[in-house]
């Protein structure tokens, strides 16, 4: 009867780590917690060949943190970007919180007091700072709608202390997110009408080159003033969850200790146009500062630019970036893989592999937004 039970509960342990799409962990804050969070060995054990070297945090109030993975004396560190999470929902030591991961590199997070055990009520009304036209300079939780584009936290925004939580004011918009997040981002996006979209815009600046680097400044993270630039809407058709772990599963199988991975998000292919680098990656197969690079995808060479604060210790493509996305249709949760190829002209060759959600093509919508008396357009037309 024992051995039974033994073979019974192995079983189960491995259905659970090889066959559940969500995975959950809880960790208690205590030491330097501030600077980096460790993860459970048991689930990196399980997880480590799926997880990406950057995730995604999504916090009670529907927010999102890009958090890069690190390795440190066989222990994996939420690392780089934890810091800011940390800061925006001012979590304490001894307070607990659960991670679910839904195997898209992305954890949904809840925050409980470690003191009596109940969550937390003002993490579901986080502001989170950065430069933004709203809540001087702060930005206030916002539902995340069906059709929306959620606003996804880059390590690159400038650091702005919120007003205490007691002047916030709550709305319609300040309910709990829906536990069906992905769903109902791939799932459900609405069409816009044809009253309220704007022109298709051309990316491409000629053959075999696509794009300056300066072509659209608008995408660099550190713009002041709460400038925003072009967004676009999805015209995908709606998706599976199968057919997002697919795409998820070829990129990974053909990945390497010396790629990128990463799974595209709003903030990378429908506005702000950011892609996060995590330091480590960029550290060995770039350079720690400033440079221009190119990005090629089968035939065709984009340039770009890596952006670097050394201050922060945070990296990313910026400019060229969006010509990239734009030229090649992708879309929310298609997968990019990055592998360092060489130098032209003195500026690192980044290879890029795209697997597709979805692999029709159905080009995307630009939304013009309201232009802002006394201020120039700051994307120069790539049209002759």
């Amino acid at each position: 009867m024992g051995e039974t039970c033994k073979d019974w509960s192995k079983w189960a342990e491995d259905i659970y780590w090889t066959h559940f799409q969500t995975i959950h962990f809880s960790q208690y804050l205590l030491g330097d917690y501030d600077r980096q969070l460790a993860i459970p060995k048991k689930f990196v054990d399980n997880l480590k060949k799926k997880l990406p070297q950057s995730v995604t945090l999504k916090g009670p109030s529907g927010l999102t943190w890009d958090v890069e993975l690190k390795t440190i004396d066989d222990t994996l560190f939420f690392n780089h970007g934890w810091q800011e999470f940390v800061k925006d929902h001012s979590l304490e030591e001894t307070d607990l919180l659960v991670f679910r991961y839904n195997g898209w590199s992305q954890f949904d997070v809840l925050i409980f007091d470690g003191k009596n055990l109940c969550e937390k009520g003002d993490s579901y009304f986080v502001r989170k700072c950065g430069p933004t036209e709203h809540d001087n300079g702060c930005l206030t939780k916002k539902k995340i709608r069906e059709g929306s584009i959620d606003d996804v936290h880059t390590p690159l925004d400038d650091g702005v202390r919120c007003p205490s939580p007691l002047n916030y004011v709550s709305d319609d918009s300040a309910t709990a997110p829906s536990e069906q997040y992905i769903i109902s981002l791939v799932g459900k996006r609405t069409r816009q009408s044809a009253k309220s979209v704007g022109r298709k815009e051309p990316a491409t600046c000629g053959e075999g080159m696509k794009s300056t680097a300066s072509d659209d400044v608008e995408c660099s993270p550190t713009i002041k003033n709460g400038a925003q630039g072009q967004q676009y809407a999805s015209n995908r058709r709606l998706v599976t969850e199968d057919e997002i772990k697919d795409a998820l599963l070829l990129a990974q199988a053909a990945s390497s200790d010396d790629t990128y991975l990463a799974v595209m998000r709003p903030t990378h292919v429908y506005k702000k146009f950011f892609l996060y680098i995590p330091l480590e990656w960029a550290a060995n197969h770039l350079s720690l500062e400033n440079q221009e690079i190119y990005l090629r995808y089968k035939n065709d060479t984009w340039r770009a630019r890596y952006n670097h604060n050394q201050a922060r210790g945070y990296g990313g493509i910026t400019s060229g970036w969006k010509h990239f996305v734009i030229d090649n249709n992708l879309e929310e949760l298609d997968v990019c893989l990055f592998k360092a190829a060489g130098q032209m002209d003195g500026s690192t060759i980044l290879d890029v592999s795209i697997f597709r959600v979805v692999q029709e093509i159905s080009p995307r919508t630009l939304l013009n937004p309201p232009r802002k008396r006394g201020r120039r357009n700051s994307i120069k037309s790539t049209e002759a």
